[in-house]
């Protein structure tokens, strides 16, 4: 039997736990009621955390706050002085290096050591650290492991990429999020496969030469297809499996093919939006499966892949007893006994983490990696048993940077937590950060509408400062300096020549300056693709809004087809699925629409 504990819930009130039973919870932010579930509560007895006051969503928001993917500044490195490109503003007060002085010797983290200070709350505290400790100015290897790659945050071991945000082992890549393998991609998503020649896909791995897909695997010379799997030569498309020659999901031969495809004109912008017009009518008219769980048993979430016994994850792959994660693992680097860790792999027992691959026990990190039994730690790198630090590389034993004999700091560690506590930051809302919370937003070095949190809890500049965190009104951007309109950009690509990468264009969305580089005309041509008329941050969103909210909603299979295993009437099974009861999809559960796709 498991051992009976006392729960003390953020509302004062004790309630005892009799073998883990499952407790509603209301969240300290958002004021919702969420569930605390047994195996829960073993987690976070096993990892020697309290469980949590705010729900999963909350948890979520408030990880991505600390994460900037997309702003971009020109800085200075601090100890060098070279010009180089930033995560972090100027209006930050962040200290920032360039990698290459940050990785290097020249330097010591531990001279910015504090003492504890026990007339101070953990994160007042913490903060000041953070001001003082240097930064990598964008976190990347450049220079180090990866070649022309300056312009990447979180990217490593790659080649020749531009404006990417988390990857690793790629070449040739260009405004793309999440790519763990291939080359010769642009405007991507979510791929962890070797793929090569992609052009604005979301989740398509193992492919080639694909346009304009959506969750569609091994797919070769195809456009505008969503959930395809082993297909070639398909165009606007949806819920095939291994076809060929398919034009709106009907079989054509080679000739008849190739006479619609030319028809459509794909290499015109006029003719790319007609052609994805049409697919989004195609798209409705088919039913979706209620969740993209591939190879994984007994999980929730979507678009889980060679995953078991998780709950509530999110493109996530290779997950063991895991839950709430996002952008996590992959089958070299699977996650073990993980909750709430966010674009991070190859752990186990970690919680409420960002990027703190190949790590045990990392509690509160980020960017912190190949670390073992570390706590409220940011951009520590091969440390153990340290505690509140930031910058640190193979270090053992240190609080706030400074050193302690392990006798210390066994005795010490404990003291803290006790202290926060006793004596929790309280932000300028009122809410409690005590031991177990991670880093409140409105400690966060990036505006609200600099991090990732705008993308999935969009919030207007009012509502964010109403909330009382921090709004960058200073974003570098350029406008008002185009020399060329949209409406003068030649539709097709075979009428672009060379002159294009020397002018301005202006974003038909959001009225941003962007420019044409010449490795992407080159990819355009290549591939036969239209100038874009949006900016990479439009385009990107873009994508980020087709993707469904990692959210999941209690619903029943909406099937009504009488040759189904159901027979005559509505299918009566009931699911948890990421389409939200409003939404115009038809969606099935698992046997309804295998029943419809083979």
């Amino acid at each position: 039997m498991e051992p009976r504990t006392k729960a003390k819930l953020h509302t004062g009130q004790e309630t005892e736990v009799m073998g883990y039973k499952s407790q509603n919870i209301v969240c300290q932010n958002c004021k919702g009621e969420f569930t605390i579930e047994p195996n829960d509560f073993g987690f976070y007895q096993k990892i020697k955390v309290p469980p949590p006051t705010f729900c999963p969503n909350c948890r979520r928001q408030r990880r991505y706050a600390w994460r900037n993917n997309a702003s971009l500044y020109s800085r200075k490195c601090e100890l060098c002085s070279k010009s180089v490109v930033s995560i972090y503003s100027p209006e930050s007060g962040l200290t920032i290096y360039c990698n290459k002085c940050w990785w290097s010797d020249k330097w010591d983290p531990k001279n910015y050591a504090m003492d504890y200070d026990f007339s101070k709350p953990f994160f007042t505290q913490f903060k000041e650290l953070v001001k003082k400790v240097p930064h990598m100015s964008i976190v990347n290897d450049d220079g180090i492991a990866s070649l022309n790659c300056e312009y990447t945050h979180d990217w490593w071991f790659s080649k020749n990429c531009y404006m990417c945000f988390s990857g690793w082992y790629v070449e040739n890549v260009m405004y793309s999020f999440f790519i763990l393998a291939g080359k010769n991609i642009m405007d991507c998503s979510n791929i962890r496969s070797p793929s090569e020649w992609m052009y604005e896909c979301i989740h398509s791995p193992r492919s080639y030469k694909v346009k304009y897909s959506e969750i569609s695997v091994a797919c070769i010379d195809s456009a505008f297809v969503y959930d395809c799997w082993d297909c070639s030569n398909c165009f606007i498309c949806t819920g095939l499996r291994g076809k060929k020659y398919y034009f709106k999901n009907k079989q054509y031969t080679k000739e008849e093919y190739e006479k619609i495809l030319q028809s459509y004109n794909l290499d015109t912008f006029s003719g790319v939006e007609k052609a994805k017009k049409e697919f989004n009518e195609l798209f409705l008219k088919y039913p979706r499966r209620y969740t993209i769980n591939f190879k994984s048993v007994n999980c929730t979430g979507d678009l889980t892949t060679f995953s078991k016994n998780s709950k509530n994850c999110f493109v996530t792959k290779g997950a063991e007893d895991c839950a709430y994660t996002d952008f996590a693992g992959d089958s070299n680097n699977p996650n073990k006994d993980c909750y709430d860790v966010t674009i991070t792999s190859g752990v186990s027992e970690c919680y409420e983490c960002v990027v703190g691959d190949h790590s045990q026990l990392n509690r509160f990190g980020l960017f912190s990696v190949k670390s073992q039994d570390i706590q409220y730690s940011q951009h520590c790198h091969n440390c153990k048993y340290v505690f509140g630090c930031v910058g640190l590389r193979n270090a053992k034993y240190c609080i706030f940077n400074k050193q302690y004999t392990k006798e210390e700091y066994e005795e010490l560690v404990p003291r803290i937590k006790e202290h926060m506590n006793n004596m929790p930051y309280k932000d300028k809302q009122g809410i409690e950060y005590k031991y177990g919370e991670f880093y409140p937003i409105e400690l966060s070095p990036f505006g609200y509408n600099e991090s990732c949190a705008m993308e999935e809890f969009p919030l207007t500049k009012e509502k964010t400062e109403e909330k009382r965190y921090c709004w960058q009104d200073n974003v570098q951007r350029t406008v008002g300096k185009e020399t060329l309109l949209p409406e003068n950009i030649p539709d097709s690509i075979n009428d672009i020549d060379n002159s294009i990468i020397k002018e301005i264009l202006i974003c038909t969305n959001c009225k941003r300056n962007y420019k044409i580089i010449p490795n992407e005309l080159i990819f355009y041509k290549n591939l036969k693709i239209p100038i874009p008329r949006q900016c990479f941050n439009c385009r990107y969103m873009a994508r980020v809004t087709r993707r469904n909210p990692f959210k999941l909603w209690h619903r029943q299979c909406m099937c009504d087809k009488k040759n189904h295993s159901h027979g005559v009437g509505r299918c009566t099974e009931e699911f948890e699925t990421s389409y939200a009861p409003d939404r115009p999809e038809i969606v099935y559960c698992e046997k309804c629409y295998q029943a419809e796709v083979y």
